[in-house]
């Protein structure tokens, strides 16, 4: 916020980040068939919102204001694309 840039993030970083999340997940809640539920249910959770994200070097306008919905595009790689589509199938897909 303070250098008032806009990060680019590859969708390998954010894969990460959500690898992270699973780990914190399984760690706070164990490993045991309720802590694996718990997990994946706030990761569908925030998925809702996270497939609504555009990355910054595919933006026609910047900042992009918070009430425009999104258009729909084709990501960088495969991995992007799966994290974008609103389908909750392609999740599944993402390992």
């Amino acid at each position: 916020i303070k250098s008032k840039r806009h990060y680019d993030i590859s969708s390998k970083e954010r894969f990460e980040i959500l690898k992270k999340f699973c780990n914190y997940g399984l760690e706070h809640w164990g490993s045991d068939s309720i802590g694996v539920n718990k997990t994946r249910r706030f990761l569908c959770e925030w998925f809702g919102f996270l497939h609504r994200y555009i990355p910054v070097g595919l933006l026609e306008v910047l900042p992009q204001r918070i009430n425009d919905r999104p258009p729909f595009f084709r990501g960088r790689d495969d991995l992007e694309t799966l994290m974008a589509s609103p389908n909750s199938n392609d999740w599944i897909k993402l390992r």
